[in-house]
């Protein structure tokens, strides 16, 4: 019987067909999943005021 091949004389895989294209793919489908979650969710993308840290008694920031 044939000793090596199992389905014929077909050509052998060659795995992605680039790695360029299935990166693309890749950042493209999380960018349209981030989308769809954001706009479902709509999350709350303010920054909260940074409060002073220091231990000195002088208060020089405008409120």
């Amino acid at each position: 019987m044939n000793s090596g091949k199992k389905f014929g004389g077909g050509r052998p895989p060659t795995g992605t067909p680039s790695l360029a294209l299935s990166s693309v793919v890749i950042v493209v489908s999380l960018l349209a999943g981030a989308s769809i979650v954001h706009n479902i969710y709509k999350p709350d993308m303010t920054i909260p005021p940074v409060e002073s840290v220091s231990s000195g008694s002088d208060n020089n920031h405008k409120s």
